[in-house]
C-alpha cells in the first residue's frame, strides 16, 4: 500500500509548518504529491493549490499584496477567499471571469502549527491535551523531511520493541528487550495502549530527566491520534516525569514525508534547558531515519504478508485501521 492508494487518508488535517513561518511571502508545500500554496491574511491563513488559473504559473514565485496573493506571471491577484480581485491587463473596473477565482482548501492554526486538509469531508483536528495544557511546557524540536513514507514513520513510532536495538546508542538497553504485557484498545481511526519497558539513562538524560539510575522502568502511554499523528506519554517512574511526544507525518507524496516532532514536559522546563532536551530527541529520532529511509515505501496491509510477534499486536492493528480506510469501511 502507498499513502496515494486510500483517498479516505485526504480528509485528515496535515501539519505543514510552523505557523509563524507563514508570513510576509508565499509559502509552498506539497501534500499527496500535489503542489500548494499558503499565505498570510488579515483573517488567517488561507492555501490554495499552487496554480494560477489564467496560465498555470507557480503563485508561490508571487508575492503578497495587502494579504492578498499576486501571481508572478501576470499579475492577477486573489483575496484571502481565492476570488481574484485584479486583472491589471482588463484595467479597472474590467470584467473578472468567473473561472479566474482560486478554490481554497481549509487552514487552521493550533498548537504553532498550520494544519491542511486537502479531502472533501474533513476529520476532526488531532486532539493533544497536554500541548495546550497549563500543567506542561511545549517545545518543538524536528521539522524536517524525511525520505520515507508516512506509514512507515508512523508504524515505526507505534513499535516499542525497536527501542533496545535501533536506540542502542542512546535510550536503548540490548540487555533489556523485552516488554510488558499490553491490551490494545481500538475507536475507529484511534488505537490507545500502555507497555513497560526498562530504558538506558546516560549522563545527558540524567540532567535532562531529573534521574540517577543507569537504568529506568518506563511506561508509554500511547495513542494513534489519527492515521499519521502519533502521541506517546513516557512516564518515568523514578520519579514521575512526563514526557509526551508528539509526532506528525506529513506525507510529501508515497515516498517523501514532512517529519515533524514536539514535546510537552509536566517538570516545566526553563528555556535554557530546551536545546539540551531537544538533542537527546533529536539523536533517537535520527536513529530512526537512518533506519527508515531505507525500508521500501510499499506498506503491506494483509497482516499474513510479513511475519509478526505477539508484541507486535499494535503494529498489527495499525494496519488493519489503514485497510479499513482502504476499504471505506
Amino acid at each position: 500500500m502507498l499513502v496515494s492508494d486510500i483517498p479516505a487518508l485526504r480528509n485528515y488535517w496535515y501539519n505543514i509548518g510552523f505557523a509563524a513561518d507563514i508570513a510576509g511571502e508565499p509559502f509552498p508545500f506539497r501534500i499527496f504529491g500535489e503542489r500548494y500554496v499558503a499565505w498570510r491574511t488579515a483573517e488567517g491563513i488561507s492555501a490554495t493549490v499552487d496554480e494560477c488559473p489564467h496560465r498555470a504559473a507557480r503563485l508561490s514565485q508571487g508575492w503578497l499584496s495587502d494579504g492578498c496573493l499576486v501571481c508572478p506571471y501576470h499579475g492577477w491577484t486573489f483575496d484571502d477567499s481565492g476570488r481574484c480581485v485584479e486583472i491589471p491587463a482588463v484595467g479597472a473596473g474590467g470584467a473578472i471571469p468567473p473561472r479566474a477565482h482560486l478554490a481554497t482548501v481549509p487552514v487552521r492554526e493550533r498548537y504553532g502549527f498550520a494544519w491542511v486538509c486537502v479531502g472533501v469531508d474533513p476529520e476532526p483536528l488531532p486532539e493533544l491535551p497536554e500541548a495546550e495544557s497549563p500543567d506542561f511546557v511545549l517545545i518543538p524540536e524536528l521539522m524536517e523531511v524525511w525520505r520515507a513514507s508516512a506509514p512507515r514513520i508512523t508504524d515505526n513510532a507505534l513499535d516499542v520493541g525497536h527501542v533496545a536495538f535501533v536506540h542502542r546508542n542512546s535510550v536503548g538497553s540490548q540487555a533489556n528487550p523485552t516488554m510488558s504485557d499490553y491490551t490494545v484498545e481500538r475507536d475507529g481511526a484511534v488505537l490507545r495502549f500502555s507497555v513497560t519497558l526498562t530504558a538506558a539513562v546516560n549522563a545527558q538524560q540524567k540532567q535532562n530527566l531529573g534521574l540517577t539510575s543507569d537504568l529506568t522502568s518506563r511506561t508509554t502511554h500511547a495513542e494513534l491520534v489519527n492515521p499519521f499523528v502519533f502521541r506517546g506519554a513516557l512516564e518515568y517512574h523514578e520519579n514521575g516525569l512526563i514526557h509526551v511526544l508528539f509526532k506528525t507525518a506529513t506525507p510529501i507524496d508515497d515516498d517523501t514525508t514532512l517529519f515533524c516532532q514536539f514535546i510537552a514536559r509536566n517538570d516545566k522546563p526553563t528555556p535554557d534547558r530546551w536545546e539540551a532536551i531537544a538533542a537527546v530527541d533529536r539523536l533517537v529520532q535520527s536513529e530512526d531515519k537512518r533506519l527508515l529511509e531505507e525500508i521500501r515505501s510499499d506498506f503491506p496491509l494483509d497482516v499474513t504478508t510479513e511475519v509478526h510477534v505477539k508484541s507486535d499486536r499494535m503494529t498489527i492493528e495499525y494496519r488493519r485501521v489503514l485497510a479499513d480506510l482502504a476499504a471505506g469501511a
